[in-house]
């Protein structure tokens, strides 16, 4: 089955294409899992989410090769998909600097505001609820949310066939790739829906995400990969590395005309 996951890996390959790319540490932490890559133009971090949900006696000691990308986000251990996930992630920054793609820095927050319209009714899947704050007022908002310690006043994620496809816009975390249920998601939307994947976990390859049906991605880049490390070994996430200012945060739409920085 052509899952989302393995069509991203795959065309993220093709894109690579015979660029040698090693890999130089991975590591499943306790809040992100991180792939470190050295290629021509140096060294690239990557990161996902790491489904501690998900958690079971699993394939140790897999590790990760470039060559078995497809397999990786396809595997049936949630541990070995986050590797996969991060290692598109590390390799698709490495893309962006070599095809010199300038990324527009933004906030997702404001991005998302261009989108809401009178009468919308808007669906976010994963714990993104600043960005979902600021829509209240202006849209019906639902939050659905797998973990029952960060659901709060969300839905269940079970509860989606019963509101996704009443959406006119879907945000997405980038953690529904690691978790095998973007697909599902994302085959539950009404045609004209917008839909937007977020997070550090959406950082693959961004024209690779728009040709796949993402509208907007908002996501981020590692700016300092051995600074990084060593705080996601210390149980980092997120908002520390964002308040360090260890992130570049950007937003990139289906319609961006792609400006390459001439080499």
């Amino acid at each position: 089955m052509q899952t989302f996951s393995r069509r991203v890996a795959e065309e993220v390959l093709k894109v690579l294409g015979s660029d040698d790319v090693k890999i130089l540490d991975q590591c499943n932490c306790l809040n992100y899992t991180y792939v470190l890559i050295n290629t021509r133009l140096g060294e690239f971090l990557g990161i996902a989410y790491t489904p501690t949900e998900d958690l079971r006696a699993g394939e140790i000691g897999v590790e990760p090769r470039v060559e078995e990308l497809p397999e990786l986000v396809t595997n049936l251990d949630s541990l070995v998909r986050a590797l996969g996930v991060a290692l598109i992630n590390a390799i698709s920054h490495y893309l962006v600097v070599r095809e010199g793609l300038r990324l527009s820095q933004g906030d997702l927050k404001s991005e998302i505001l261009k989108y809401a319209r009178p009468n919308c009714t808007a669906c976010f899947v994963g714990s993104i609820t600043p960005v979902a704050e600021a829509l209240r007022g202006r849209c019906t908002v639902y939050q659905l949310e797998r973990r029952s310690d960060l659901r709060h006043d969300s839905y269940p994620d079970i509860d989606a066939p019963l509101i996704i496809p009443n959406c006119d816009l879907l945000v997405i975390t980038g953690s529904a790739i690691v978790n095998n249920t973007i697909d599902q998601l994302m085959a539950l939307r009404k045609g004209n829906a917008i839909t937007v994947l977020s997070g550090p976990t959406a950082a693959a390859y961004p024209p690779v995400l728009h040709d796949l049906g993402i509208d907007v991605v908002g996501s981020s880049l590692v700016r300092d990969p051995r600074i990084v490390i060593q705080l996601l070994k210390l149980g980092a996430g997120y908002r520390l590395l964002d308040k360090r200012g260890l992130l570049f945060k950007y937003v990139s739409t289906k319609t961006t005309q792609w400006v390459r920085y001439s080499s």
